[in-house]
């Protein structure tokens, strides 16, 4: 037996507006530093029903730690709100569902949230996500990422009971992204659908929004680049990446992401950059076992960028886009990587991804892969 999970999804020009006809009377609005100083904010508390109280928390930062997400909890426990919304990126919307958890829940650790903890969540609030990047997913899954400082980790949880009750899609949200984090989110979504599509748990439905999700964002990203405000190319993108959330939350993630979480966290690489590096390479590592489904994926790649295979594919795209291709590229050099090595390689084998990953992969496996990704070598 299989369940397909998903908010209900507003998307489109004036999206936003719909927040005017839900039954909100307190709403807590969690944001990040730099959004805070935006009028997007305003933008969202304007949009509210006539007579709703708001607050707002705008100081998540990038890959937040517990400590980081928690520390308005009392005042939010004091504010009572009846509505929980995330505005952001990643980082905000998976502030806004731990916080959601806690409040709702002052009797459980954040750890409590895995798949097979009943939760009981939804007696005091609601849950609603207005991503303003187009890549994460997270407004869509059922899965929350936090940093471990101390271990220079991240902690993967996950429960069905955080999906966003709404998402709200709203091309108007994401026409000011600037041309970095529009490739490093978007390099995340195609990461997510490309993972979706081949991950051992995959189905009809994850592989429908997978192909859908690559289609509009391969057919858009390089205008969205080349013309910011063009409003129907973002949206394009903005619904895909969304398509992309679904998939992956309804099939898993793959040894992608199990590196980029690693490389993420020991050397403070964003997320969609830190996957993107190693898409390529997982490709072609995976393509001993499903080389029929990459083929594929690789038909939905315009052909003025198409190569002879998928990892071809999106190496042309990524130099199209000025994405970086190594971990030499970030900076990183190579003595300090090579110290860090083993610690990369343990991370990444506790990652969820290699269970679903299509191809096993073992320590000496990883260990390649993580070399050749210093120079990007094929």
């Amino acid at each position: 037996m299989w369940f397909f999970r998903a908010p209900t999804i507003v998307y489109g020009e004036d999206a936003l507006s719909y927040l005017s006809t839900l039954p909100i009377r307190k709403a807590l609005i969690v944001t990040d530093r730099h959004l805070r100083t935006t009028e997007i904010p305003e933008k969202v508390r304007q949009a509210l029903p006539k007579g709703a109280e708001s607050l707002l928390l705008g100081d998540v930062g990038e890959e937040p730690d517990l400590e980081e997400m928690t520390r308005h909890l009392d005042q939010i426990r004091g504010f009572e709100p009846d509505w929980i919304l995330g505005l952001g990126g990643g980082s905000s919307i998976d502030t806004a569902k731990i916080l959601f958890v806690l409040y709702e829940r002052p009797d459980l650790t954040v750890y409590d949230t895995t798949p097979l903890q009943p939760l009981g969540l939804r007696r005091k609030s609601r849950l609603l996500a207005i991503p303003t990047t187009s890549g994460t997913g997270s407004e869509c899954t059922w899965a929350a990422v936090l940093s471990e400082r101390q271990e220079k980790r991240k902690h993967e949880l996950a429960s069905p009971e955080i999906i966003p009750d709404y998402a709200i899609l709203d091309p108007e949200m994401v026409v000011g992204l600037p041309p970095e984090q529009t490739r490093n989110t978007a390099v995340d979504a195609i990461t997510h659908a490309i993972e979706g599509y081949v991950s051992t748990w995959r189905n009809p439905f994850s592989d429908a929004l997978s192909e859908k999700a690559l289609e509009l964002i391969f057919g858009n990203l390089l205008s969205v680049l080349k013309e910011p405000g063009d409003r129907s190319s973002r949206g394009a993108v903005h619904i895909g990446a969304s398509m992309a959330g679904l998939s992956f939350s309804n099939s898993q993630i793959g040894l992608a992401h199990a590196l980029g979480h690693a490389l993420g966290a020991r050397y403070k690489t964003p997320h969609g950059k830190a996957v993107g590096i190693f898409l390529p390479l997982v490709i072609d590592f995976n393509s001993t076992v499903c080389k029929d489904r990459f083929d594929r994926l690789n038909l939905l790649v315009p052909t003025t960028i198409r190569g002879t295979s998928l990892g071809a594919s999106i190496r042309s795209l990524f130099r199209a886009m000025g994405q970086d291709a190594s971990v030499a590229a970030l900076g990183v050099k190579k003595d300090e990587y090579s110290d860090g090595m083993e610690e990369l390689v343990s991370m990444a084998a506790e990652s969820t991804g290699l269970v679903t990953n299509p191809r096993d992969s073992g320590s000496s496996e990883l260990r390649e892969l993580l070399t050749k990704a210093y120079s990007g070598e094929v």
